[in-house]
């Protein structure tokens, strides 16, 4: 008995439980249910997540642009385009020297005659390209103003030739139709001397005052820059449209084929309408 009395004094391994007031803490619990990838995108951590954004723009937005904006946009580069190559397509001439010269007489009718003086280069301009184009106006005080003018390619005039009493050539200009109604007769004669115009007037206009030559400069490459330019309508249209499609932006799509629509339409009508005369 004494034994055991004392094995239970002998002091144990174990410590003893202690129980400090209040009760137990509870374990937190997560709780849920996993979010899968149905959709099999290619998640990654740390971001650089390879998911596309869904675009905000509404799409009567994609739609305007298409059919405004980029419309807009074309029609402002062809412009500039134009603008910058045409600088050098139309070049001039003009002179206001003039000078009284000997009259001379075509068909039985007396022509006053007055002779501009050109610049230099005009000998070397005259009649060398595909088109060009000889004015001579006339602007006095107290009377009404007029202009005539030839025209031709190359060395080919357009207007109809005749001759003076000494056999010279000369070219009856055309004149506008305003003229018809206030001269009874306005015809003016023109002809081209080295760096000369001559005008052969009637006593029944005033005298001319200014004289300019047009000539298209025919550069091949202000062709291919209206021909580059042509291009940029149907190729922004029909690629615009694809990528339109392909991106899933079908409004931007619709709109680029409606302005390329009415583009076409209005392209007929205008052509029509240059056809008939209109």
């Amino acid at each position: 008995m004494e034994e055991d009395k004392q094995a239970k004094d002998l002091p144990s391994d174990r410590p003893s439980s202690i129980f400090i007031g209040g009760p137990a803490k509870a374990e937190n619990i997560l709780s849920g249910s996993i979010n899968k990838n149905n959709e099999n995108k290619n998640i990654k951590f740390w971001g650089n997540n390879n998911i596309e954004e869904t675009s905000q723009t509404p799409s009567w937005a994609w739609f305007l642009i298409g059919l405004i904006l980029i419309p807009i946009v074309l029609s402002i580069i062809s412009t500039l385009i134009l603008t910058i190559a045409d600088s050098g397509l139309f070049r001039e001439i003009n002179s206001s020297n003039i000078a009284n010269g000997d009259n001379v007489t075509i068909s039985d009718q007396t022509f006053e005659v007055y002779i501009f003086t050109m610049s230099s280069n005009f000998d070397n301009n005259y009649g060398t390209t595909y088109f060009w184009d000889l004015n001579i106006e006339s602007s006095n005080s107290g009377s009404l103003d007029w202009m005539a003018y030839i025209s031709g390619y190359y060395e080919n005039i357009d207007q109809r030739e005749t001759q003076d009493d000494s056999g010279i050539i000369w070219y009856e200009s055309n004149s506008h139709s305003d003229m018809q109604d206030v001269y009874d007769d306005p015809s003016v004669y023109i002809r081209a001397i080295e760096n000369k115009v001559l005008v052969a007037v009637g006593d029944n206009l005033p005298p001319p005052t200014f004289c300019v030559y047009y000539w298209d400069s025919n550069d091949p490459e202000m062709d291919s820059t209206i021909f580059s330019v042509c291009l940029i309508w149907p190729v922004t249209i029909i690629g615009g449209t694809i990528w339109s499609i392909r991106t899933d932006r079908k409004p931007l799509a619709y709109g680029l084929l409606s302005s390329g629509i009415v583009a076409l339409i209005a392209l007929l009508v205008f052509s029509f309408l240059w056809f008939i005369g209109f």
